[in-house]
């Protein structure tokens, strides 16, 4: 084989070597929101498709935190009862006042997990969920609001 040949062999080897083919670990799967609500002194998530879900870990920082100074709660202490994940003050006391992140990995047995990520702000001990944005949660390119090109 002479050396145009080998040229055409090695280039779409190399391209295949180093970008890889695309397969079904190539999906990108997206975050989800949830809905919240107190109930006395618990915040809760409602969970949707419940079904045997339960979270892997927890993550609850204020908002703006770096990755790398994000903390996290692996195998948490938590339980998805009733379509709902509540975090008593017993695992997190939210202050007064104050916007946060709070991200979770639901796993099932039988489904594949889901990543949940919910923003809420905290004024003189009230709180409401705000919506992520498109720093804080992967969401398909229709539902992108242009925060992450400002």
């Amino acid at each position: 084989m002479n050396k145009s040949g080998w040229t055409r062999l090695l280039i779409p080897l190399c391209m295949v070597t180093l970008t890889a083919c695309p397969g079904p670990g190539d999906r990108m799967n997206f975050d989800e929101t949830a809905q919240i609500r107190v109930v006395g002194d618990k915040v809760c998530f409602l969970v949707g498709n419940a079904l045997d879900y339960q979270p892997a870990d927890m993550g609850i920082n204020r908002r703006g935190t770096l990755a790398k100074e994000k903390h996290f709660v692996f195998n948490p202490d938590l339980k998805v009862m009733d379509g709902e994940l509540c975090i008593p003050p017993s695992f997190y006391r939210f202050p007064q006042t104050g916007q946060f992140l709070i991200e979770y990995i639901l796993v099932s047995k039988k489904s594949p997990p889901r990543k949940v990520v919910v923003a809420l702000e905290i004024v003189a001990g009230r709180i409401n969920r705000v919506p992520p944005n498109d720093r804080e949660i992967s969401r398909p390119y229709s539902q992108l609001h242009g925060e992450s090109t400002r």
